[in-house]
């Protein structure tokens, strides 16, 4: 049995902002897809009205209970980016919904940030503005161009005082500070450990370079904003960027117990692979060990899964790759979808924002459909094209894998 419980969830995404609003949106297999500024993509500020930075902080936390003096701070909350804002609020209502007591030990909580270069597209607008006036540029921007700003922010607004840090592992950030988390909880140092996954935030920098390695999908390829990310279909042509952000809290199960706070579920195994290759690239073998890895941390064989949520980001190779790798250890009779055919790939939030909606699907019992799936690039698995409403689910298996040759997989139990 796992030493841990997971007692809060927060999000931002493209078809929610909150809990129960997202998952609304799986259920009923939602997305919200457009053309943008620069590419395509899944973009949450197509929902308030006016800037949603300040949508976020005023109306949304407003509706958090978090108690009057953390809502006191989040008013004086200034000149932070829309990575770090989108975390303020992820980390807010996972806070509020793990209903910790007044009488918690901060010096026992502990923070994990997942991923790097989360700010690009803030640090780009900056640096246009100030290029020709940089005597004026705001002090502000000392602290807050660092990645680990958002580590003091939640800090400071939740007063922990045990450790904080971030972990960067590309797109298996998400995973990764799963993982972390996990192995600071067995520990027994930590009782409560705060996992956040900031919005990674884009300039037109990352879209070409994505493009150009071929990684992410072309305006080109686009007939209908609606079918434009289309995990494991044959006509797939890469990835579609999505605006989401996600906070997960982990808790030792005896801390949990003894404040009578039934979890969400646990983290029950994981396994990390790396393929000694520092391409984009993925290989069926470093996934296989990830997941093999995670399976027998967990202590199950692939007949317990009940279910995958892979990795699933529309890119023609890495499609092909995961599903190799999921065939040849053994999960063929396994519910397979993507959740990014609803919300977009999260980068480096991707595996904690799916690891939320694992955790919603195995919660309530049902399964969200795999849009666009009309032509699937293999028939041996078991696809979720539309929604199955009752799927009781025990096991889940999240694979989330990186630039880099870096793969991951967890393993949730209700």
């Amino acid at each position: 049995m796992a030493n841990n419980q997971i007692t809060g969830m927060g999000i931002i995404s493209p078809i929610g902002i909150g809990v129960n609003s997202f998952a609304e949106g799986l259920r009923k297999n939602k997305s919200n897809f457009s053309i943008e500024e620069f590419n395509i993509g899944g973009a949450v500020y197509k929902y308030p009205v006016g800037k949603t930075e300040n949508f976020i902080l005023g109306d949304v936390i407003a509706d958090l209970n978090i108690g009057s003096t953390i809502m006191s701070n989040t008013k004086r909350l200034r000149n932070l980016s829309r990575s770090s804002i989108y975390s303020v609020y992820c980390a807010l209502e996972a806070w509020s919904d793990a209903s910790f007591d007044s009488d918690l030990d901060m010096s026992r909580v502990a923070l994990i940030s997942a991923g790097s270069n989360t700010q690009e597209y803030t640090k780009f607008n900056v640096q246009n503005e100030y290029r020709e006036k940089i005597h004026f540029l705001n002090p502000n921007y000392g602290l807050n161009f660092f990645d680990t700003d958002i580590i003091g922010v939640l800090t400071e607004l939740l007063g922990i005082r045990g450790e904080g840090h971030l972990i960067g592992a590309a797109s298996a950030s998400g995973n990764m500070a799963i993982i972390q988390g996990l192995r600071l909880i067995d520990t027994c140092e930590y009782d409560v450990v705060i996992i956040v996954a900031p919005l990674m935030d884009l300039s037109i920098f990352e879209y070409q370079g994505f493009t150009a390695l071929g990684a992410m999908a072309k305006l080109s390829a686009v007939s209908d904003n609606a079918d434009i990310c289309n995990p494991f279909n044959k006509d797939h042509c890469g990835f579609v960027y999505g605006q989401s952000s996600a906070c997960l809290i982990l808790e030792s199960e005896i801390h949990a117990v003894r404040r009578g706070k039934q979890g969400y579920g646990s983290v029950e195994g994981y396994g990390i692979s790396m393929d000694a290759n520092r391409n984009p690239n993925p290989t069926v073998e470093g996934e296989k060990r990830a997941m093999r890895k995670a399976m027998s941390d967990a202590g199950i064989n692939p007949f317990d899964i009940d279910y995958v949520n892979t990795h699933g980001t529309g890119s023609p190779i890495g499609d092909r790759t995961e599903v190799e790798a999921i065939l040849s250890v053994g999960l063929k009779g396994v519910k397979i979808n993507s959740t990014k055919s609803l919300i977009g790939h999260a980068l480096t939030a991707a595996g904690l924002v799916e690891s939320v909606a694992s955790l919603i699907q195995m919660k309530d019992s049902f399964i969200h459909g795999n849009k666009n799936l009309t032509d699937p690039i293999s028939d041996a698995l078991d696809w979720v094209k539309s929604c199955n409403c009752n799927s009781e689910l025990k096991y889940i298996l999240n694979n989330s894998f990186g630039f880099g040759g870096i793969s991951t997989s967890i393993i949730l139990k209700k």
